[in-house]
């Protein structure tokens, strides 16, 4: 690649020096935030040498390029002109400036439940296998066992206020312990539980006048979430005034105190009327639309998708489970016919596409649908060509339609695709099945009719590259263990840029201790100023990534060090990198060690030589790498 006509090239395209406000780089992509998206010739850029793909995502538009070149097209991107050169947190504050205000809602919400999922997937996951032991009679539901499993299962539900209330502290910018405090006090066991308000409020205090039903908000999503918004300003104005000796003191208490009386006498039955009011809403709509509400939804969700504003729906979905009137998410299912339909769409183009790049992105893609991830496919494949993404919607929608008529619902959120099976509310397992053969069969068959349009294109070039490829000796590279630990599959990374084969193809290892050593023969082409990722070029040509955990760039360097620099000669098992995994696993996604193959097209073959779950020591072999 010629890194700098690259460059100069994606600049050009984007609009000019004049239309870029900012731009950064991970390990593998640009990030880039625009004036106005609408001069970025995203088609153009897409084409040109040494680019992967490009998406828009929260305010950033993002160009895949791939480790050991996005450094060197990034220095001279900003090379002699006047973009700032921004850290990946700037970039992200900077992109938040390019969101409308309904934008900058749905990113916070996003912000505030996409970390708490995990903890409601797993009582979910519990909850609908429960339901299943007992609806087929395998488990005695008064059984010690059972009730021990039945508490763990509810018990997120139970305490949402707390989880919600400690997650929002961090996106509200206010001490997240006294934001638990705060929801601990809205769960308290002296007021009557959520759950029974059916048969009515039970007791009521007087405070200043004002009798003050004694109900608890367990389950409940908005008064909590309000609660903590006014928190925060509660506590900065209180830090404004209250002297700094007597801060530690005063702050917390009066925070906790003025805040606790506010959520229990205005924002909580307030915030409670209009959380039941919107799920009641939801839940008439889609009694009475019935089959149609499921077409609509179903085909109008990828579009959502793409404004990247989707993952605010989890508040939505939260409270459809937490209201006892209803109790169960009925829109979770729509979605995933919707993320499936995708992938139908993305293998008819698989079919229908002669070009090599896209047939390499599009199996993958149509893959990870059924996985409930539809990037690569919405983004990489079917946005290319318009008329796969329409296949995609009408798919979603016959299958959202299918899904309403048999009154499929689940357990939990977060969840879509085959994996959202196991959270399928009992006697719905089939339909649900049904309603995804539907939804990707027809958005593939549509796809098929639909077709592609593709532009003739000169194969010469092509053909002489593959007629040097084959005067190439013929080599074989044993690839070993940069980490102590247990093999992952890269099919299984918390990361679809990785996950779906993207930047390459590799393994990845969960490592047991923070210590990370070369696995090839080569040179250090480049170590990231955050040191948690490191390209390396092996002796027989192959080159690879070597990532630290997912998601730690934003991590900035903090509990790593690096033992090499760039140029620098290594053999197998020099030391690289240590790092702190405590702190990695505190601050980032995971902290799985990724070692990417990121020339793979240009190589015969990459093997894995290991078994998901394999426990490896450094320098055992875990993948084959060479050309036959």
């Amino acid at each position: 690649m010629d890194y700098n006509k690259t460059a100069k090239d994606i600049l050009k395209l984007l609009g000019g020096e004049k239309n870029v406000i900012s731009a950064a780089h991970c390990a593998t992509r640009l990030r880039v935030v625009l004036k106005n998206e609408k001069e970025a010739k995203t088609k153009e850029i897409e084409k040109l040498d040494g680019v992967k793909g490009v998406f828009s995502s929260a305010g950033q538009y993002q160009i895949i390029i791939g480790q050991g070149s996005v450094n060197k097209v990034y220095k001279h991107f900003v090379e002699g002109t006047g973009i700032s050169e921004s850290s990946l947190t700037d970039t992200k504050k900077a992109a938040m400036n390019n969101m409308n205000l309904f934008e900058r809602f749905a990113r916070m919400l996003s912000n505030i439940f996409v970390p708490i999922i995990p903890a409601i997937v797993a009582s979910g996951l519990l909850m609908g296998l429960l339901g299943m032991l007992d609806a087929f009679h395998l488990v005695n539901s008064k059984s010690g066992l059972y009730v021990i499993l039945n508490m763990f299962s509810n018990a997120a539900f139970q305490f949402l206020p707390m989880i919600i209330a400690f997650s929002a502290a961090r996106e509200f910018k206010t001490n997240p312990y006294l934001a638990a405090a705060l929801g601990a006090i809205m769960i308290h066991p002296d007021l009557q539980n959520a759950w029974t308000l059916g048969e009515g409020i039970k007791h009521t205090v007087n405070i200043f006048g004002l009798n003050i039903g004694m109900v608890g908000y367990q389950g409940t999503v908005l008064p909590i979430l309000i609660s903590v918004w006014v928190m925060s300003y509660i506590e900065k104005a209180l830090r404004k005034v209250v002297p700094e000796a007597l801060d530690i003191l005063l702050t917390p208490f009066l925070t906790l105190m003025l805040t606790g009386f506010f959520a229990m006498v205005v924002i909580g039955p307030g915030g409670r009327f209009v959380g039941d009011e919107i799920s009641l809403g939801l839940q008439t709509l889609y009694n009475t639309a019935g089959f149609f509400s499921g077409i609509l939804f179903g085909g109008l969700y990828s579009l959502i998708v793409i404004t990247g504003i989707h993952h605010s729906f989890h508040a939505i979905e939260a409270g459809l489970l937490a209201n006892p009137a209803i109790h169960k998410n009925f829109l979770l299912p729509i979605w995933s016919m919707a993320n499936v339909a995708q992938g139908g769409a993305a293998l008819a183009v698989y079919f229908k596409t002669r070009d090599k790049k896209i047939k390499s992105i599009a199996a993958p893609a149509s893959f990870s649908c059924l996985l409930g991830i539809t990037e690569p496919a919405i983004f990489g494949v079917n946005l290319r060509y318009t008329k796969p993404f329409i296949a995609g919607a009408i798919g979603g929608a016959i299958g959202g339609g299918y899904i309403v008529f048999t009154k499929v619902a689940m357990t939990a959120v977060g969840v879509t695709g085959i994996p959202g099976i196991a959270i399928v509310k009992q006697g719905s397992f089939i339909n649900y099945i049904i309603g995804m053969i539907l939804a990707f069969g027809g958005a593939f068959i549509i796809g098929i009719l639909l077709g592609i349009k593709e532009e003739e294109k000169d194969d010469s070039l092509e053909e002489k590259n593959e007629a040097l490829e084959e005067k190439i000796e013929a080599f074989e590279e044993n690839i070993t263990s940069p980490a102590n630990g247990k093999v992952v599959l890269l099919k299984n990374v918390p990361d679809k840029t990785f996950s779906t084969g993207l930047i390459g193809e590799g393994i990845g290892v969960d490592p047991e201790d923070g210590e990370v050593v070369a696995p090839i023969d080569g040179t250090i082409v480049h170590i990231f100023e955050t040191k948690h990722a490191i390209a390396i070029k092996g002796k027989t040509g192959v080159e690879m990534l070597i990532h630290i955990g997912i998601d730690t760039v934003k991590m900035e360097g903090e509990g790593f060090k690096s033992f090499v620099s760039d140029g620098q000669e290594i053999k197998k098992g020099d030391k690289l990198v240590q790092f702190d995994l405590d702190l990695v696993k505190e601050k980032a996604v995971s902290p799985i060690v990724l070692t990417i193959v990121t020339n793979h097209e240009d190589m015969g073959f990459v093997k894995v030589e290991k078994a998901d779950g394999k426990q490896v020591k450094q320098k055992d072999e875990i993948l084959k790498v060479g050309k036959k």
